[in-house]
């Protein structure tokens, strides 16, 4: 209390009270100049007396004890805490949002997909042809040999599934072996990988005949037999024809349209027309070897 009294602040009340006191005795005779007092100088000096007297109390006020500062800080820690799980939530949904949004031509180019939106968790760091690990699995409704591709084109494959994930086999792999198509020319082949060229993220089309008048910038799309592969998805453009040094067999080099090294998510397609339909390529194969005889 000796702080406030002490001070300049109480100081100044005690000469404002002063001043009151002498205005009151000059203008106890005078009624006009006492009511010009009053409104003009006495009512904001009293207002002035007033909050400094309220900005004394507070002042004055006796400092909280621990039991309530640990209250206080316990509750800001919560909020706190409440505050980062929301941050949490949307960066989630943000996330979720953008994968969908990502997807959404697939699936509006092809009303009978049925898509799982995914993300790249993992890659093996023995795998040596950029395989991947997807965040959704059995209880998502994916099952092997599910195709897997981006907006940009087809990925891979998944080859193996657990309730949370799953696996892929990426289009560059040796192990994949898809049927393909050369948009331009309707050459057929299979477009699989090749050890030598997976480092630069080119795949092979191979089987493709030695009549064939493929050239360079043709686009390469799924053809859908055997049922594995909805028709007509994109794998990439042709870079130029080569020999395989083995069987001495022409074969296409490959560049695909989603670069499978880098990707960081996926639509998985768990469903489409015609997915299985084994028949549909061996009937075609005989009527083509018919034709031949």
């Amino acid at each position: 209390m000796n702080r406030v009294t002490s001070g300049k602040g109480f100081k100044v009340l005690i000469t404002t009270i002063c001043i009151l006191l002498v205005v009151a005795l000059i203008t106890a005779g005078n009624p006009a100049i006492g009511g010009l007092v009053t409104g003009y100088i006495i009512t904001p000096l009293e207002k002035v007396a007033a909050d400094f007297t309220h900005s004394a109390e507070e002042k004055v006020q006796p400092p909280k004890s621990i039991d309530q500062l640990e209250k206080e800080n316990s509750e800001l820690e919560e909020e706190n805490r409440k505050l980062n799980d929301m941050l949490v939530e949307y960066y989630d949904l943000k996330k979720e949002n953008e994968e969908l949004y990502k997807f959404y031509n697939i699936k509006k180019n092809n009303d009978d997909f049925s898509v799982v939106p995914s993300t790249v968790i993992s890659r093996d760091p023995n795998e040596n042809f950029f395989g991947f690990i997807l965040d959704k699995g059995s209880a998502d409704g994916v099952e092997v040999n599910d195709p897997v591709l981006t907006d940009n084109g087809l990925a891979g494959y998944v080859c193996e599934v657990s309730i949370k994930s799953c696996k892929v086999t990426s289009l560059i792999s040796p192990a994949s072996q898809v049927g393909a198509i050369d948009k331009r020319t309707s050459d057929e082949g299979i477009v699989t990988g090749k050890s030598e060229y997976c480092d630069e993220g080119i795949a092979v089309m191979k089987n493709i005949s030695t009549q064939n008048t493929m050239k360079s910038g043709d686009i390469v799309v799924t053809s859908g037999y055997g049922g594995m592969y909805p028709k007509n998805i994109k794998i990439g453009t042709v870079i130029k024809i080569n020999y395989d040094s083995y069987t001495g067999m022409p074969i296409a080099l490959i560049k695909p349209f989603e670069d499978v090294r880098t990707l960081s998510s996926a639509a998985i397609i768990v469903n489409f027309s015609g997915k299985g339909e084994i028949e549909e390529y061996k009937e075609e194969s005989s009527h083509k070897d018919d034709k031949k005889n």
